[in-house]
């Protein structure tokens, strides 16, 4: 039964309520083409849906936070728990072969988002529309005299009981403390299509694949300065060269799978672009190309040899020698990369898994670490402050949760863009996975390695103790200037 707009289902907030209307008609279409049998139909609604629902509540998420909602986490929560089943459901759906299951699968997709879209509208977003709809209304207010540059510090908001907001001025060294934790995260171009062979749109859709869990790391604070070369995973110039060796050395297997070339009976390839590849890649052809990709990445690993004298050697190979010319950065301070071996092969190869979202995991992982760090290191006005130790655990399981050292890449990530997450507190978090510098090591050969960088600078150290005080400083004295103005509201 199609779903009617109601006047009760408006939360008051002009772009949202549009987007509900959206939605709900999206809905009904979706309703209308499965119950046609039209499955072209069915997966063009599905698409155009599943994108209004991601960038819904995106816009809502923006709009919560810039008002320093007390329950935004809660709110986003719920939101990233519809949004992970709704994508494996739609998952399940494309790679399914059987018009059957198809059905079966676009119909729990159906019931699930008529249910979880209309107990969103009606009990979260309805009973916070009153407090997000003043921070929405976009009408022209009345012209305000302009104040003198020195009393333009930041304002923040203090919440009382009934619901008003009370501003006040903080003296301007002390508004970035109130602020929110503000970086840049590189992004991706839009994605490909038009290309000249079925082989070249392989070739970029598995390095977009790719690039996709590399932007990750791709963030930058210009905030805080950093003398080190980046670690190469950390770094974009890492990615045309890693690309490179995709190409050259690890494809030319890929390209072999007769699965994968039986992909062009099930789409026009001229007209598939680098991102709906994916869409035409059922499990088969998934495990079959994640199999060819190890085997490729296995066969430039160093061979250890044992010679007369029963001493052990790795012998390089000639691929494994253009491996290393390929990854060369342009510059000593482009990027750090190691002497590469089976270390680092390994982690190179963990960059790819079309049988897993990895690339999705590790944004959300890297949004739990902010979450974790502003509610731990650096607590905000509306935010409740979370126990000490609390984004170090977090990157503890993370280190044991993802293969490939990403735990470890997203730690460095954290030190590149938190500012609290000094080299002091990297190297007490090393000391979490072993008791020498070599099992550290064995377990956080990147980590390791940019600490012994950082205690060849001693200056690094002195700079964030300096660092270190000053923000307590701070903070000590927002905290006086919070407990006047309390004391005289």
């Amino acid at each position: 039964m199609a779903i009617q707009w109601q006047d009760a289902m408006s939360i008051g907030v002009p772009d949202l309520d549009a987007d509900h209307r959206a939605l709900i008609d999206l809905i009904n279409g979706f309703e209308a083409s499965l119950e046609a049998g039209d499955e072209a139909g069915t997966g063009a609604v599905m698409r155009d849906l599943v994108g209004l629902i991601a960038d819904h509540f995106s816009r809502e998420e923006n709009l919560l936070s810039g008002i320093g909602c007390p329950s935004f986490y809660a709110h986003r929560d719920s939101h990233d728990a519809v949004a992970d089943r709704i994508h494996l459901l739609r998952r399940r759906y494309l790679v399914a072969t059987d018009s059957g299951v198809k059905r079966d699968v676009a119909t729990t997709l159906l019931g699930f988002i008529r249910t979880s879209l209309m107990d969103h509208i009606l009990t979260e977003d309805n009973a916070m529309g009153r407090r997000m709809a003043p921070a929405a209304d976009q009408r022209p207010l009345p012209p305000v005299p302009a104040e003198p540059a020195p009393a333009a510090a930041a304002k923040a908001a203090a919440p009382r009981s009934d619901q008003q907001d009370v501003e006040y001025s903080l003296p301007s060294h002390l508004a970035h403390l109130l602020t929110r934790l503000n970086y840049v995260q590189a992004e991706l171009p839009r994605p490909r299509r038009g290309f000249d062979s079925f082989e070249a749109l392989c070739v970029e859709a598995v390095a977009r694949r790719i690039e996709e869990v590399l932007v990750v790391f791709h963030k930058h604070n210009p905030a805080f300065l950093h003398v080190l070369p980046l670690p190469f995973i950390l770094s974009p110039d890492f990615v045309p060269r890693f690309r490179r060796v995709v190409e050259h050395l690890i494809m030319p297997e890929l390209l072999k799978s007769r699965l994968l070339r039986q992909m062009t009976s099930r789409c026009d390839w001229r007209t598939v672009d680098s991102e709906s590849f994916w869409e035409y890649v059922d499990n088969p052809l998934a495990d079959d190309m994640l199999e060819r990709w190890r085997l490729a990445w296995d066969d430039l690993k160093l061979v250890e040899r044992v010679k007369d004298d029963g001493s052990r050697v790795f012998q390089v190979k000639e691929t494994t020698r253009a491996l290393r010319d390929l990854l060369q950065p342009p510059s000593p301070e482009a990027y750090d990369l190691p002497r590469i071996g089976n270390t680092e092969i390994e982690t190179l190869k963990s960059l790819f898994d079309p049988t897993h979202d990895l690339a999705g995991g590790l944004h959300a992982a890297w949004q739990r670490c902010h979450d974790l760090y502003e509610q731990e290191m650096e607590p905000r006005v509306f935010q409740q402050k979370a126990r000490e130790g609390a984004l170090r655990d977090y990157l503890l399981l993370a280190h044991r949760q993802y293969a490939g050292h990403w735990g470890e890449f997203m730690t460095l990530t954290a030190h590149r863009v938190f500012g609290r997450v000094t080299t002091f507190f990297l190297e007490r978090f090393s000391t979490n996975l072993g008791r020498t510098e070599q099992e550290r090591a064995g377990h956080m050969p990147y980590l390791m390695r940019y600490l012994h960088q950082v205690r060849d600078r001693p200056e690094i150290r002195r700079r964030e103790r300096e660092e270190e005080a000053q923000w307590q400083a701070q903070r000590q004295e927002l905290q006086n200037v919070l407990k006047g103005i309390t004391a005289a509201a």
